[in-house]
């Protein structure tokens, strides 16, 4: 598969759910947030470190955690997303950047996950470029944005998510 198949799969992808309304984004992102924390709970049981069989608290202190972290997550990144766009000339409203938030969360969360329990530089890269071609595929469809608009304002995006998690991505060791 080439990358511009890929592109375009996407492009498709993000042409056919523009329409749905945020509500139902937000359900599916959401959803894959409790089902990763739900993973990291399954984890920490495995390895004693939820409280052995009395375990309710402690699921629910995680749950109510990632849906904490996961909001604070969607709603920092579309801030810093839409801050880009106002350079830009933006020209839809904020619902349809966090549209692309969701979209490129929605795979970048679990990836990010796996990058912590398989700490290797190449599968942070990995995190990182799928987030940027994500951002970049969701602008150009929800903002109607050009090709060098849209790459600006992914790799900005990009670059200061990666600043601002770094430590967590890279200073694992």
């Amino acid at each position: 598969m080439s990358s511009k198949t890929i592109f375009n799969t996407i492009l498709r992808s993000f042409q056919q759910i523009e329409q749905k309304p945020l509500r139902d984004d937000l359900l599916l992102y959401f959803g894959i947030v409790i089902l990763v924390y739900c993973a990291s709970f399954l984890m920490m049981l495995h390895e004693g470190d939820a409280g052995g069989f009395l375990f309710l608290l402690p699921f629910i202190i995680v749950i109510a955690g990632g849906l904490l972290t996961g909001a604070v997550l969607l709603l920092g990144t579309s801030l810093i997303e839409h801050f880009f766009l106002l350079f830009v000339d933006v020209r839809k409203s904020f619902e349809m950047t966090m549209k692309t938030a969701v979209y490129a969360l929605v795979v970048a969360i679990p990836l990010a996950w796996a990058a912590l329990l398989i700490p290797n530089i190449a599968f942070t890269a990995l995190l990182i470029i799928t987030f940027v071609i994500l951002t970049f595929c969701g602008i150009r469809v929800f903002h109607s944005l050009s090709i060098d608009r849209a790459a600006f304002v992914s790799l900005a995006t990009g670059a200061v998510l990666f600043f601002f998690s770094y430590r967590w991505l890279i200073g694992q060791g």
